[in-house]
């Protein structure tokens, strides 16, 4: 019998890259933060008795706030000095201190405080806390939505203004029943948000004053009082007031001066020193102690070399960023100065890795005189027009120059706010000043119209 078909060896050339796990260690540590850096290197000093630390550094890490909470840095430090407890414990405490309340409405009042969010409002109705509150007793305390209601208005007279509301227009009553009845514009303002609120919300004021019969002139006072009100009463306050605090402050990784004419770029030497231990430096004998030695001298001088490699990398990634954006830094803080730039760019000027940079550049800080940023912020995004050395920033802060010189009572669409770029010469679509807008968190024009 014949056979009908015949095997045949045949051999194909395949590429492939394989990173060896010196070279994965690398990678992983270039992606790592100074903190987490510093936890491997803990790690390391309590497995291998051939490591040691050179000498504390005798200077302690300088601290920056970040650029984006630095203009309320005053502000904000002054809120946490004066609520240094959370929204729930600030609740409660004002609550321990009412005397003659009924151990009941107590009781409710105390388990709607875990219902209040973040930002001051209730996230359940009265029929829900309730059933809620029964179910967590086992039908022990079944409340009564008339019992609900009353301890709903006792949180509700509790400091600050307007917490426990329902929703942003009963935030802003609860708000504005708390100032003197002879404010003025009082009563209009009470009337507008009461009975008018969808009106008002829409900025429609010539039918506002129809429908109300208030004038434009009372209509603009009423609107001003409105405006000084919080729409978030709990925003104040800190889910973990110490945790905010340190969260507010960065240690940065590059260190950025000037004197207007030149740049400088440094590294803090936030993390300690290392050196090979001094009974592992002699020559190892034989043997398993000799071969224990140069087995933990190797890795530790391994552990060594990629630190160092670590940091050369990040500087030469830190000065081509600067280099790249130097109008920005020798200018001071004027995001439109920032040019177009992309991860090849860094990537070609230092030899490093394109894949290398990405991970460098993941949570890394950059302070400056006037602000800390993360490294991130300086990649940036080319416009949609036909301008090829226009970047994201530098369209937002054209924005934000074009929008602050609008009239009040008469916004500008998205359409003219292109067509004011195009007169600066940035060609910008509609659609794209729209997406913009949105990024500034700045609302669309019939939302930003007052009387």
């Amino acid at each position: 019998m014949k056979a009908t078909g015949k095997s045949r060896l045949t051999q194909d050339q395949l590429l492939r890259q394989r990173l060896l796990p010196q070279q994965m260690r690398f990678a992983a540590m270039l992606e790592q933060t100074d903190d987490e850096i510093a936890d491997e290197i803990e790690l390391e000093l309590s497995e291998n008795p051939a490591l040691e630390k050179v000498d504390e550094p005798d200077n302690e890490p300088r601290y920056y706030t970040p650029r984006a909470a630095a203009a309320d840095e005053d502000e904000r430090r002054q809120q946490i000095r004066e609520y240094d407890d959370t929204l729930a414990e600030h609740l409660s405490n004002q609550l321990s201190e009412i005397a003659d309340i009924d151990p009941a409405l107590r009781r409710i009042a105390e388990y709607m405080i875990g219902a209040i969010d973040p930002n001051g409002y209730m996230t359940r109705t009265l029929p829900q806390i309730s059933e809620d509150i029964s179910m967590a007793t086992e039908r022990r305390f079944i409340p009564t939505i008339e019992q609900v209601r009353a301890a709903a208005e006792i949180l509700r007279s509790l400091d600050p203004a307007g917490v426990g509301a329902q929703d942003l227009r009963d935030c802003l009553l609860l708000q504005l029943r708390r100032l003197p009845a002879d404010k003025p514009f009082i009563k209009e303002a009470i009337e507008i948000v009461r009975h008018w609120f969808d009106i008002f919300a829409n900025r429609n004021f010539r039918r506002l004053s129809e429908e109300t019969g208030i004038s434009e002139q009372d209509l603009r006072g009423a609107n001003a009082l409105i405006s000084t009100l919080n729409p978030k009463p709990g925003s104040e306050f800190s889910a973990d007031p110490a945790r905010s605090v340190a969260e507010s402050a960065v240690t940065p990784d590059f260190i950025v001066e000037t004197d207007g004419e030149t740049l400088t770029v440094s590294m803090p030497n936030t993390l300690p020193e290392l050196q090979i231990e001094q009974s592992f430096r002699a020559d190892s004998g034989e043997g398993d102690a000799g071969e224990f030695i140069r087995t933990r001298r190797s890795q530790a001088l391994t552990f060594i070399d990629l630190l160092r490699r670590r940091r050369e990398a990040l500087m030469k990634i830190g000065r081509a960023i600067v280099t790249l954006q130097a109008p920005f830094f020798l200018n001071g803080d004027n995001e439109s100065l920032l040019r177009p730039m992309v991860l090849r760019q860094v990537a070609d000027r230092t030899g490093v890795d394109l894949t290398a940079v990405s991970r460098a550049i993941n949570g890394k800080w950059l302070a400056t005189e006037w602000g800390v940023y993360p490294l991130k912020s300086f990649f940036t995004h080319r416009g949609n027009g036909d301008n090829v050395d226009l970047s994201t920033p530098a369209i937002l802060a054209a924005m934000r120059e074009i929008l602050a010189e609008e009239l009040p009572d008469s916004p500008l669409s998205d359409e003219a706010i292109a067509a004011a770029l195009a007169l600066r010469g940035l060609k910008v679509a509609r659609r794209t000043v729209a997406k913009y807008r949105d990024r500034l968190g700045i609302l669309p024009a019939r939302l930003r119209k007052k009387a």
